[in-house]
């Protein structure tokens, strides 16, 4: 679990009678379950989880976890980065063969992102004939292979109702091969499952480098130290469950209200779906909690124990009184001097904090606005969105180096 749709999915999947509440670290790629043994036993809620196709196991409160998550999952990840090899491949090869009857090269890579979407069709099939058929399969078996991996969890969404980053990919790569834009549900599908990767990989470099610092995975001691969620990170997630459908509710609207008065369907559709892949907040959900637990297993080092990001919160506002109040325990044998790290520490990490939500919320808007106008291509949005996400990941990563 690396990424809000998931945490999102299982959200949904586990409220039923029985469970309380949910905790999620997507840094340490854990749930903390608080639940009922009387109304729900363990192994459904394990049941549940493993039913929506992620890897699932269990383990109880207060247990370091170690490096135990490539173990179930190694076999698939080298398939899906088989799949995306091979789709790359194939799409690189579809443009080396528009480059042959392209006037220029900027027109072989470029040339599919215009807005003349509803001559996409014709210009397929006329001029050089052959190759146009030629780089229209090359790109369509690209777009297969890059989906290939995405379908599996795109239907377990749908089995739950749920309209997750993999059901928006599949529509918006479909959705460009429909008007004609092959090379561009291409880049979309290959470029999803590289981005998917980068995420992953981000994500497991924060998990690593914070293991380092405190000897075990990041996550929960499952007592007085356990991770409490912060104000801000409690408001984007309630943000987050709000964003997708309304976006997605946007995307429709361009499709269907613009063309209802200039006639321009195909041109309208395509804009529509860069919506669709905009739809996801990923960068905007792991902005907080990457930044929360760097900057509080950092802090340990420095005799500071914050109980999570609540806990910075308020010594970010006053430190003196969220140690009185047991928010933050000190254990260097400097107490004045931890006592002033921590207030600094805490401020540092809201500043990055609202960096980091500040990259993410305008990357979304600025490519949003583009694609109204068409200014915005499929498979540059998806680039855009993942360089958010790894940008975030990385900067939040700064607060491991604890001044």
């Amino acid at each position: 679990m690396d990424c809000a749709d998931e945490a999102a999915l299982i959200r949904h999947v586990l409220d039923v009678p029985g469970v309380i509440d949910l905790n999620f670290d997507l840094v340490g790629r854990r749930v903390d379950v608080q639940f009922d043994a009387s109304i729900i036993a363990a192994d459904t809620i394990l049941e549940k989880v493993q039913g929506t196709g992620l890897g699932a196991h269990s383990h109880g409160p207060g247990e370091h976890v170690h490096d135990d998550h490539a173990v179930p999952s190694g076999a698939a990840h080298g398939l899906t980065l088989r799949f995306i090899v091979t789709g790359a491949a194939l799409m690189l090869a579809g443009w080396a063969v528009e480059a042959l009857t392209a006037e220029t090269w900027t027109e072989a890579l470029f040339g599919h992102a215009n807005t003349d979407v509803a001559g996409a069709v014709e210009a397929a099939h006329a001029g050089d004939g052959v190759w146009a058929r030629v780089a229209s399969g090359a790109y369509g078996l690209a777009m297969v292979a890059g989906l290939l991996p995405v379908v599996p969890r795109a239907m377990a969404a749908v089995r739950h109702r749920r309209l997750d980053m993999h059901v928006l990919v599949c529509v918006s790569a479909i959705g460009a091969a429909v008007v004609g834009q092959w090379a561009e549900g291409a880049s979309v599908a290959t470029l999803f499952g590289v981005a998917h990767l980068m995420e992953a990989w981000s994500i497991e470099q924060a998990r690593v480098a914070v293991s380092r610092v405190v000897g075990h995975e990041p996550g929960w001691d499952g007592g007085a130290g356990e991770a409490v969620a912060g104000r801000v990170e409690r408001y984007i997630e309630r943000f987050a469950t709000l964003y997708t459908p309304v976006v997605t509710g946007l995307a429709v609207l361009v499709a269907v209200a613009p063309p209802l008065v200039d006639g321009a369907w195909a041109v309208w559709f395509y804009r529509a779906l860069t919506f669709l892949v905009l739809a996801c907040p990923c960068a905007l959900v792991i902005s907080t909690p990457v930044t929360v637990v760097a900057a509080v297993n950092s802090a340990v080092g420095r005799g500071v124990l914050f109980r999570g990001g609540l806990a910075l919160e308020r010594a970010a506002d006053a430190a003196a009184s969220a140690i009185a109040r047991g928010d933050v325990v000190l254990t260097a044998q400097a107490p004045r001097e931890a006592e002033a790290f921590a207030g600094a520490h805490a401020r540092r990490a809201l500043g990055v904090i609202r960096q980091n939500v500040a990259l993410a919320m305008l990357t979304k808007l600025a490519f949003l606005v583009s694609a109204v106008f068409g200014a915005a291509p499929l498979w540059l949005a998806v680039v855009a969105d993942t360089g958010a996400t790894v940008a975030v990941t990385l900067n939040g990563l700064r607060l491991l180096r604890a001044r």
